[in-house]
């Protein structure tokens, strides 16, 4: 007896937000390739075609991201390809690794610390809503070289940008009001650091140039509007579900209170499972082939990377939470992957030309939130259990309930 074929309409269900694990698993087995009639695209669910598309800008082109981003703050490098990525990236990216990034720990640490006093003395608060939600836009706040007072607007004038981005024309219009009202509070700042430079990202950003070209004002706003976007809700999320997944084992709690460094190979385990960003969007340029099906050029491409992720092909049991699984690449993530003698990377953080420009930043709060706060807090415990569930592009949970001290 053969099972009925999954549907578009299987992805808009209940059942599948709450657990798409056993969805995916079908479509990879049966049905590699998926067309979702719903939104007209093409899904792909591999590991290895997930990879492959990826890894090919040139057949596989951004674009999409122009309808989602344009409306609401204009032009960004993430809807580029070809040179003008590689000449927008290169400006703005060093500013976010290596040495650059060193010199915004700080920024993280107090960042951190500033969110745990305010919950000094409570016996029961809710994470997402004092640290998760606050410290990402927070730090980026302090990175950029906004003043403290300005951090409430930010965290407000990012989400807003976030719902912004959905399809919905009146969240949409309040989305690019808000980047307008960003851009209002920034243009000052542009000036000031062009006439007197500073250490913060804003200096950096306005004073790099590559082959003497400078971003525009206009650049540099819708830039950092995609930052807050980027570097915010989607690191909210990543710091939510990595929680999570240690609030309700608390044996893996416990192993990372008995060994910090554990909490690094952890958070890559936590980001291959329940990775934030469950699909990717890519418009063909050409026409192009999958599973004996002619893809017209200019055709939506749905990456799943949730389930390239949870691929049983590539890691055994994919669906645990382990660590110390021998099958994942805990490193440092790799622009280009990694996959080499039975190990392989996860892709949360995608692949190749749009590789997460902010990945080492991402990695740095989260690992520095963890130690510094949720491994001391004494006797923490969620008071209730939550779900984690599909809404949009993003798995994530809605709050993190907890209580701390003895029972």
């Amino acid at each position: 007896m053969t099972s009925t074929p999954i549907s578009s309409a299987d992805l808009g269900t209940d059942a599948y937000a709450r657990d798409p694990f056993p969805v995916w698993r079908r479509l990879r087995y049966e049905q590699p390739l998926l067309h979702d009639v719903a939104s007209n695209r093409w899904m792909l669910t591999r590991y290895d075609d997930v990879v492959a598309v990826l890894r090919d800008p040139v057949t596989y082109s951004t674009r999409t991201y122009q309808d989602r981003f344009r409306p609401v703050f204009g032009r960004t490098l993430a809807e580029l390809d070809g040179p003008r990525h590689i000449r927008e990236r290169t400006i703005v990216a060093p500013a976010f690794l290596g040495r650059s990034l060193d010199g915004y720990r700080p920024f993280i640490e107090r960042s951190v610390g500033r969110l745990a006093e305010r919950l000094v003395g409570l016996e029961q608060f809710d994470l997402v809503d004092s640290m998760t939600n606050r410290l990402p836009l927070t730090t980026i706040a302090s990175m950029l070289g906004f003043a403290d007072q300005d951090t409430e607007m930010l965290v407000e004038i990012g989400n807003a940008i976030l719902e912004g981005l959905g399809d919905s024309a009146p969240l949409r219009a309040a989305g690019a009001d808000a980047h307008r009202r960003l851009a209002e509070h920034l243009l000052p700042l542009l000036g000031e650091r062009r006439a007197n430079q500073s250490a913060d990202l804003i200096s950096r950003i306005v004073h790099a140039e590559t082959d003497g070209e400078h971003l525009t004002d206009e650049e540099i706003c819708s830039f950092v509007s995609f930052l807050l976007v980027a570097g915010g809700p989607t690191t909210d999320m990543a710091i939510r579900n990595f929680w999570w997944a240690l609030l309700t084992d608390p044996e893996q709690l416990a192993a990372c209170r008995d060994d910090p460094d554990r909490v690094q190979r952890a958070f890559s385990e936590s980001l291959r499972r329940d990775g934030p960003i469950v699909y990717e969007d890519r418009r063909t340029n050409v026409e192009v082939e999958w599973y004996g099906t002619v893809i017209p050029a200019n055709s939506d491409i749905l990456v799943c990377l949730g389930s390239a992720n949870t691929d049983d092909s590539v890691f055994a049991d994919p669906e645990s939470f382990d660590p110390d699984r021998p099958d994942l690449f805990t490193g440092v993530e790799r622009k280009s992957g990694y996959r080499d003698g039975g190990v392989s990377g996860h892709l949360a953080f995608g692949l190749g030309s749009h590789f997460c420009m902010g990945y080492q930043l991402a990695r740095a709060e989260v690992v520095a939130a963890t130690e510094r706060f949720l491994l001391q807090l004494a006797d923490v415990r969620l008071v209730e259990r939550q779900e984690m569930r599909i809404t949009w592009y993003e798995r994530t949970i809605g709050s993190l309930p907890v209580a701390v001290g003895p029972l």
